[in-house]
């Protein structure tokens, strides 16, 4: 059987279009697509003699990006009829390849990237991926997504688990990173000019600002963040990185759209309110911290910012 007949065969059975057939001999057939906006990796394992459905799993929503050029998830398949481990990632235009680079004596595995931007390989259980380095058409690397990021799924017993990868996102707060001591510090340090909001609540006092490397990819802009501190333990919190987020903010419990100077904007909070929108190639989160009117007054600080 022609492998694009199989391909069409295995779309039906699973009722969804499939780009990429992980053909191993003497191994269930693995079908990988995406789905939704923004993509989502998805793989089910199908028996070979009969195309009966052993397991499906999908894994998070992540974006790749030229400055982030390939994310990537590690699925195990713990079951009673299978034990199984792959590898899924989602390139950018410009990469071919994709390899990973495992913890056993520094050994390399490399994978195409197909015209669906997708790339797999099946490794041996308990292979650790250290990285994953996205490859050019030359074969020289363009970026590495460390183990940090690369997500890790286990499907056992019916149940699905395991740890998501450190992302590229606008979570509140500080994390790990530097502080310095001006703006003109902080610009030196992230290579981009900031975006400042030319309006803040009055009598709020600028702090130093913080860089913020991106753990996942550690040769990747860092993010910089900002917070103008009020009475009471008031605060406002403004984070910038190169846009567009690894993982979306996605709408959950209590999150709403809202309008930033004709995009889309995500809000959710009240008296710990936060926004995160994207315009203008950067990517930014507004927090604002012990106040009543907070959704107000993130709103108005993030539309104050010019992209």
């Amino acid at each position: 059987m022609a492998e694009d007949a199989l391909v069409q065969r295995v779309a039906v059975v699973l009722g969804h279009p499939v780009t990429t057939l992980l053909d191993d001999a003497d191994w269930p057939l693995v079908a990988i697509s995406t789905a939704g906006v923004p993509p989502r990796l998805r793989a089910a394992w199908l028996a070979r003699d009969d195309l009966r459905v052993v397991a499906r799993v999908g894994c998070p929503p992540l974006v790749p990006s030229r400055m982030r050029p390939v994310v990537a998830c590690a699925v195990d398949i713990d079951e009673a009829e299978l034990s199984d481990r792959i590898v899924l990632a989602l390139a950018t235009p410009g990469v071919t390849a994709v390899r990973l680079l495992l913890a056993a004596d520094g050994e390399a595995v490399e994978m195409d990237v197909g015209d669906d931007a997708i790339a797999a390989v099946r490794l041996s259980m308990g292979t650790v991926v250290l990285a994953a380095d996205a490859l050019d058409r030359s074969g020289e690397p363009v970026g590495r997504l460390v183990r940090a990021g690369i997500g890790e799924l286990t499907h056992r017993t019916g149940s699905v688990g395991g740890r998501l990868g450190a992302t590229h996102g606008m979570a509140a707060g500080f994390g790990a990173g530097e502080w310095v001591a001006d703006l003109a510090a902080a610009t030196f340090a992230a290579g981009y000019e900031l975006r400042l909001p030319t309006w803040t609540p009055e009598g709020f006092v600028l702090g130093a600002p913080h860089v913020e490397p991106d753990i996942a990819y550690p040769a990747a802009p860092p993010a910089i963040v900002m917070a103008w501190s009020g009475a009471d333990f008031q605060r406002v919190l403004v984070r910038q990185a190169p846009a567009p987020l690894m993982s979306p903010d996605l709408l959950g419990a209590g999150a709403r759209e809202v309008d930033i100077n004709g995009v889309t904007g995500i809000l959710r909070g009240r008296h710990l309110a936060s926004v995160v929108f994207e315009a203008g190639g950067r990517a930014f989160g507004v927090q604002v911290q012990r106040m009543t009117d907070g959704e107000a007054v993130a709103l108005r600080v993030a539309r104050s910012i010019r992209a």
